[in-house]
Order: structure tokens, then sequence, then C-alpha cells
């Protein structure tokens, strides 16, 4: 559609979700003297809707490459009556740059630093447990797309392996 100033906007649907990370690519035939950088003088805006995914790099091969932000991670799992007896803790493994730790809707802990790990023993139950994970990675990869002195690794997102891992309760007897 033509916009009253002259541009385009153009918007594209997938009539069909992919279950996995895509690539998206633009092919434009460039208008005379329209060349390089004024060819999209404004960022592209994509509005991505609920999607699924793995631990992993979000910043290898997908469009969240150069997404500097946050992502929810979610899981259900569930916990017998032994298992939580003793200490619980979720083992985030390796994580680029934050996790906010959410179990059962009450959040558990702010985590910025290695070790990925936290104790959330207040937090589960017996039965099934909603765990949820936000993440946010570094301006590294945003400032990939502008001239800027500014950089950084470009590694982002959750990535593993998460482990909860039940440490049983130590009982100690005095000996005589």
């Amino acid at each position: 559609s033509e916009e009253e100033d002259g541009l385009r906007q153009h918007t594209i649907s997938l009539p069909t979700p992919s279950k996995r990370q895509a690539t998206v690519a633009l092919r434009i035939e460039q208008t005379r003297g329209y060349y390089g950088g004024s060819t999209i003088p404004d960022p592209i805006r994509l509005q991505c809707g609920v999607g699924e995914t793995t631990t992993g790099d979000w910043a290898i091969g997908s469009v969240l490459q150069n997404y500097s932000g946050g992502a929810w991670y979610r899981k259900t799992f569930s916990l017998t009556k032994e298992q939580t007896r003793g200490r619980v803790v979720i083992n985030l493994g390796d994580v680029v740059a934050t996790a906010a730790i959410h179990i059962n809707g009450a959040h558990a802990g702010t985590l910025v630093a290695p070790p990925w790990k936290w104790d959330i023993t207040q937090h589960v139950q017996v039965g099934e447990n909603q765990l949820q994970i936000l993440v946010y990675n570094t301006l590294a990869n945003h400032y990939s797309t502008i001239p800027t002195r500014y950089g950084g690794d470009l590694k982002s997102g959750l990535l593993g392996p998460v482990q909860v891992e039940m440490q049983s309760p130590v009982i100690l007897t005095e000996v005589h």
C-alpha cells in the first residue's frame, strides 16, 4: 500500500506458522536513485506471535540474530512427594545474559551471572509445576545492525541444558 509520503508499506503474513526457526528473505528491485541504505530508510519491523523453540542460541539461523531484548521459556514438570522432601534447585546450564525465574506464577529469583542455579524449594509443589524463565540478551545483537564502536558477543538466550535437581535432606544422628 502507498503511504501519503510516497513510501510503500508491505505486510507479509504466513498462512501456516512455522514450528521451527525460519529465515525471512526479501528481494527488492530498486528504483533508480534509491540504492544502498536509501532503499529501506527505516527499520524493518517484525511482529511475531507466540512460537516454539528449544534451548540454544537464538541468534544462530533465525530472524532473532539481530534481536536485543527478552524471551520467555516455559515448561511444565511434575514432582513426586519424595522429590520435594529435600532442596529443589533449578540449574539453567548457561545463559546469555540474565534470567528471571518464575515457578507456579511466583517470581523465585533473578540471575545475572554464573553459576546459573537457583533454589526453588519454597516455590515447588507435589504434582505439576509451571516453570517460566524470562531471558534477556545484551545490546550487542542490535548494535551489529548500526554503525557503532560498541560490539560484543552475539550469543543469546537460554543455552542450557536446564535441569531440576533434587537434593535429599541430610539426616544427622548423634553417635555416642
